[in-house]
């Protein structure tokens, strides 16, 4: 076996290093550069820097058309391996590999689509998991290979929930490819449901939902696309909420959406239309985020204040 792996997000590393480590590798297939910050450098993927610091071979495409499939025919690569790369492949490219695999950090059918661990957080599921999957051209509709599951106890933000489905991700991509000629799949089973491409908007916060809805809002958009809402006619960030979602108990009695106190602890007392949740870490515009206690000492006024 013989790897080609197109992947592009940070949550792909340990994978690619444990493949690597495997002697499975034959080259790394990664979305193109990007510009942004400040002097709109060129932004590498995470995936990318790591294979060069690896010594891999990285090939990045515009498109995976006819250029990128004569060259990719010549890597001597049996294997197809995706996991967050962020491109549909077509049939003509799938055709260059004896196998086509895809990781994807929900335990499917559950969240096909580009943001599986968004929903797992917003849907306050009480577990999420990874699986490995033979490719279809519909997309993560292909059959089983294996899967792995694991607990979700309502504090987890999209950051670190993406860290415990890499590490699952690695683990489970090293039982499975350690013995490729035992790797069977089976169909998927149970309800079909999708995730879509996230956006800015997706943040905003409605404080008449429920608090435990608000709570996993605001965790599952850290660090992007981020939670906010409107204070003063400005956007407002919440970056982050104390305890954790499962254990909301507080009724509240105030209209959604007042900032009630600050709790030194806990953070911006806030309410919503059933309990009241703490928001602990915030970011005004131009500002740099900050912890409740510091916000406040800088703006005195928020409390009593109802956010929009």
């Amino acid at each position: 076996m013989r790897i080609l792996f197109a992947a592009t997000g940070e949550i792909a590393v340990r994978t690619l290093e444990k493949l690597n480590g495997m002697g499975l590798l034959g080259a790394v297939l990664t979305s193109p550069d990007e510009r942004g910050g400040r002097g709109n450098k060129v932004i590498e993927s995470p995936v990318k820097k790591r294979a060069l610091e690896l010594g891999i071979d990285v090939y990045q495409f515009e498109s995976l058309r006819s250029e990128a499939r004569k060259t990719v025919s010549t890597l001597s690569c049996d294997t197809l391996l995706s996991f967050c790369y962020g491109k549909i492949f077509g049939p003509r490219f799938l055709s260059l590999f004896e196998r086509k695999y895809n990781i994807h950090p929900s335990l499917l059918p559950k969240y096909r689509g580009p943001s599986p661990t968004y929903e797992a957080i917003r849907n306050l599921d009480r577990e999420t998991g990874v699986s490995i999957q033979e490719i279809a051209l519909e997309i993560d509709s292909g059959d089983i290979i294996a899967s792995r599951s694991f607990p979700l106890d309502g504090t987890e933000t999209l950051a670190s929930l993406d860290e415990k489905a890499s590490a699952a991700a690695c683990s489970l991509a090293e039982e499975v490819f350690s013995d490729p000629g035992s790797i069977k799949a089976r169909p998927q089973q149970g309800e079909v449901t999708f995730s879509r491409l996230l956006n800015k908007e997706d943040g905003r916060i409605d404080f008449t939902r429920s608090a435990g809805e608000i709570h996993a809002m605001i965790r599952a958009c850290y660090p992007w696309p981020k939670a906010f809402c409107i204070y003063k006619g400005e956007k407002l960030i919440l970056s982050s909420v104390y305890s954790s979602a499962f254990s909301l108990d507080e009724a509240s009695s105030e209209e959604p959406g007042t900032v009630v106190a600050l709790d030194k602890k806990k953070g911006l007392k806030v309410a919503t239309v059933d309990y009241y949740i703490y928001i602990s870490r915030l970011q005004a515009p131009s500002r740099k985020e900050m912890d409740a206690v510091s916000f406040v000492n800088g703006d005195k006024a928020i409390i009593g204040a109802l956010l929009s």
